[in-house]
């Protein structure tokens, strides 16, 4: 019988296990290395990305921001403007109505009856004046409230003094005017 000895083969055979053992380990290291560094790579450029648009939003939203404060800008100017407007449009109709308002006056007044003094304060005019009865007084009034330039017309003051043979009516009166345009304040939202 013949004996061999394996051993030597076991051995060398166990030594080639190991070797393609380490070798097999240390293709997965590389290949984990290798996956590592495409995953890192890849979550570098996501980051970078994403810092891209971020800035890009970043600079739209800046963009955005001085033309919001632009069109606040405008909408305050276009306020102003439109006050502007509306008092210009206010002293236009009011123009005429003072003329308006003489010219009716001066047909209202009844004979007999004479102004000193006219004062107007907003949309209301007081009148002074001397008339020779009380009567004319109430003609003057009447006339007044039928005017189209005046209405409510209110006695204040009167006053009756003697002047030699004749009997005088001081009196004081305030009178509406119509169609005088109210001061309109402007709308602080623009529109």
């Amino acid at each position: 019988m013949m004996r061999l000895n394996l051993l030597p083969w076991r051995e060398q055979r166990r030594k080639e296990l190991d070797k393609r053992l380490v070798r097999h380990a240390a293709m997965a290291w590389v290949g984990v290395l290798v996956v590592l560094l495409y995953i890192h790579m890849e979550l570098d450029g996501v980051v970078s990305r994403q810092q891209a648009r971020n800035a890009y939003l970043q600079q739209q939203m800046a963009l955005m921001a001085s033309k919001i404060h632009k069109i606040a800008l405008i909408k305050k100017a276009r306020a102003e403007l439109l006050a502007r407007m509306n008092v210009i449009q206010r002293l236009q109709m009011d123009r005429m109505l003072i003329v308006h308002s003489f010219n009716s006056l001066a047909r209202d007044v009844p004979p007999g009856v004479y102004l000193t003094s006219l004062a107007q304060t907003a949309q209301a005019f007081t009148i002074s004046g001397v008339a020779q009865s009380n009567e004319r007084v109430s003609q003057f009034m009447r006339n007044l409230a039928a005017s189209p330039w005046f209405t409510d017309p209110v006695l204040d003051v009167i006053t009756v003094k003697k002047s030699g043979t004749t009997h005088l009516s001081f009196f004081t009166l305030t009178a509406q005017g119509k169609g005088m345009a109210p001061v309109k304040k402007p709308v602080a939202g623009g529109r």
